[in-house]
């Protein structure tokens, strides 16, 4: 009898703690057409490319700042040799990663690509405070070339295994959402999207802004520019989903790791 207990208590823990899955795409198998890696560089001679070695992994990352700051996984980069961006126009940029915090999954990221414009006032803001179970959610991700829209709900205030630090969400999320941005109806962004439950439909984890927040903390204050935290009016209150998403889509990036 023990003997079995045993067994079972192996195969249970087994399963639990396989059911966990971080959401970073992986690109080798995608063939993705050159033309895509190429930069459109407008008024220059040499125009420059993407290393010519396809990606290997991928994921999302979106803008904290205006000039170039991005948050996304750490287990997006982690092991990267280097790091492209890509914005909703097909452009990329290099980029390097400039923060990371393995306690929280977060790192955060930096546009060094002397072609990138700076972009302008960010159309939402990060929320520091929790929200309650129930609320509508959604996230704009890359699980394939193209931006994918999730919509869903807050079903847990904790993440997995009871995790204070995360929100459980009601979203199907694919290789390649994470990084993404979780925003509320409101267009705050609560969070980002890490990872989800293989054993459950459409759980997925998002890491709770107040720790992206903190990691924006340990970036020097001269180098963020306008942080999204002091933006006081959410430019996306009181827009339709659709116009939200027009508003944000430029902010929101496929992230490219090459190693």
């Amino acid at each position: 009898l023990l003997a079995m207990v045993s067994i079972y208590s192996i195969q249970h823990n087994t399963q639990q703690n396989g059911s966990y899955e971080v959401m970073r795409r992986e690109l080798v198998k995608i063939k993705n057409s050159q033309n895509k890696l190429i930069r459109n560089i407008n008024n220059s001679n040499k125009p420059e490319m993407t290393p010519i070695n396809p990606a290997k992994f991928g994921g999302t990352g979106f803008a904290l700042t205006a000039n170039g700051y991005l948050c996304t996984n750490l287990h997006v980069i982690n092991g990267a040799d280097s790091v492209y961006v890509q914005n909703s126009k097909g452009v990329s940029f290099k980029a390097k990663v400039v923060y990371q915090d393995p306690q929280y999954d977060i790192a955060i990221i930096k546009i060094v690509d002397q072609n990138f414009s700076p972009l302008s006032n960010l159309p939402y803001k990060l929320k520091s405070s929790s929200i309650g179970m129930g609320e509508n959610v959604y996230t704009l991700g890359f699980p394939k070339d193209d931006a994918v829209l999730g919509e869903g709900y807050v079903s847990s205030k904790t993440g997995h295994a009871g995790d204070t630090t995360a929100y459980q969400v009601s979203i199907p999320v694919n290789p390649g959402n994470s990084g993404g941005p979780l925003l509320d109806n409101h267009g705050n962004v609560i969070g980002v999207i890490s990872a989800k439950e293989n054993q459950v439909d459409g759980a997925a984890f998002a890491v709770k802004s107040k720790y992206i927040l903190e990691a924006l903390s340990a970036i020097p204050q001269d180098s963020l520019g306008k942080k999204v935290s002091q933006v006081k009016k959410n430019p996306l209150l009181g827009l339709t989903r659709t116009k939200q998403i027009e508003k944000i889509e430029d902010y929101v990036f496929m992230i490219k790791v090459y190693n």
